[in-house]
């Protein structure tokens, strides 16, 4: 598939069809069997040759996008603050 480099393009199909793999295999969330991603020239994940050892990944950290998840990620028992203030508690660096 080849999409636009700007503006909107919509993702819509069945249940079970794909969609929410497709967006995280972009976001480094999952690796695609064979699969090969190419985004502005460079290349984030290429396994189409099952010779090659491991292919090629870019880490989903050194991926310059953003993913906003469908299911709500926070406790409902908690305020915005609550929520926030839970994660800081777990945070390893300052």
């Amino acid at each position: 598939m080849d999409l636009p480099e700007r503006g909107v393009t919509a993702l819509f199909g069945h249940s079970g069809s794909g969609k929410t793999t497709l967006l995280r295999c972009i976001a480094g969330l999952e690796r695609a069997p064979l699969g090969h991603l190419t985004v502005n020239g460079e290349v984030w994940q290429d396994d189409q040759n099952q010779g090659r050892q491991g292919g090629h990944w870019r880490p989903t950290h050194q991926r310059p996008l953003g993913y906003v998840f469908q299911e709500a990620s926070l406790f409902a028992h908690l305020t915005v603050l609550g929520n926030l203030q839970y994660g800081l508690k777990r945070s390893s660096t300052a």
